[in-house]
């Protein structure tokens, strides 16, 4: 049932809003109905953008907590690295003082070669002097040597003709070699006989010591005809001063065992620390004969009786 409205006078617009009113509410209504689902989905947008904002902030909460953790592990090995590095500072500190040591002794031993380059400089400065100096020896031996060449060649021809003579004064030494040849051989000869050592043919042991003190070293017999001279050295083994006599006797090959009684006339008196030299002479000795040496202590006792051959 429609509702029809009249105005009375001249009020044009509100007759308007009186005749079409239905139409006002329904677009009223449609507008209020348009608002709340607008509210609705906002509402619902709200809703749904608060649980993702949840969800954003769980993650970036557990993303945090990760970043914690590893900024802790990070700093955990900044730590170890700056430990690292710090030992690596000392050691670089250290390598560039022993950099600089080096550098120091390097410069003190680049000073060491400069001196002595310094002085190799001055030797060959020397040198070149000395070298010229025998450069002009040399040209003036040169000149000394051209003029002796010049006598040399006047010689030859001197001793061309003196070749002849020395040819016969060379058959003549040849000559004169062969007589002294057989002169030295006669010589060594006789040496031989005088330097071969001299062997006892008897050795009597001594009546009272079984090792004396006084022995008898380096006998020399040398023989020139009936001419016997005998030499020894008389030493004393003992470091105590040793007294008595020696003798020296002529014996043939059947009286050598034959006891020599003692006697001062024919005997030698010693007086030794370490040794003495005792020497004979003898004249007109028959050939086969021997030497005898005899030792006497102070006692007057036999300690040493020896003969030896006089060989010719």
């Amino acid at each position: 049932m429609e509702h029809n409205f009249f105005v009375v006078g001249e009020n044009r617009v509100l007759a308007f809003l009186l005749n079409n009113i239905k139409y006002i509410l329904w677009f009223l209504i449609i507008i209020i109905a348009a608002l709340s689902g607008v509210i609705a989905f906002l509402h619902y947008t709200g809703i749904q953008n608060q649980e993702q904002f949840k969800l954003q902030i769980d993650q970036e909460k557990t993303r945090s907590n990760s970043l914690i953790s590893k900024l802790k592990k990070s700093s955990q090995q900044d730590s170890e690295w700056e430990q690292q590095i710090l030992s690596q500072s000392s050691k670089q500190k250290k390598l560039k003082e022993q950099q600089e040591s080096l550098i120091d002794r390097q410069g003190k031993e680049l000073s060491e070669i400069k001196s002595i380059l310094d002085q190799r400089e001055q030797v060959v400065q020397q040198f070149q002097l000395e070298k010229t100096s025998t450069q002009i020896q040399i040209n003036n031996l040169q000149l000394k040597v051209r003029s002796l060449q010049q006598q040399l060649l006047s010689a030859q021809a001197s001793l061309t003709e003196s070749k002849t003579e020395t040819e016969n004064v060379q058959t003549k030494i040849s000559e004169l070699e062969t007589v002294i040849s057989k002169v030295e051989q006669q010589n060594k000869k006789i040496k031989q006989k005088a330097s071969s050592p001299v062997t006892a043919v008897k050795k009597r042991k001594p009546l009272i010591i079984d090792d004396p003190t006084i022995t008898v070293e380096k006998l020399k017999i040398t023989a020139k005809g009936t001419r016997v001279s005998v030499s020894y050295n008389l030493t004393n083994k003992s470091k105590k001063l040793q007294r008595g006599r020696t003798g020296m006797h002529l014996s043939s090959k059947k009286n050598l065992e034959n006891e020599i009684q003692f006697r001062r006339q024919t005997s030698i008196p010693y007086k030794i620390k370490r040794y003495r030299v005792i020497s004979r002479k003898f004249t007109k000795v028959k050939p086969g004969t021997f030497i005898r040496i005899l030792i006497w202590n102070e006692k007057k006792e036999l300690i040493f009786d020896e003969a030896h051959p006089i060989k010719r």
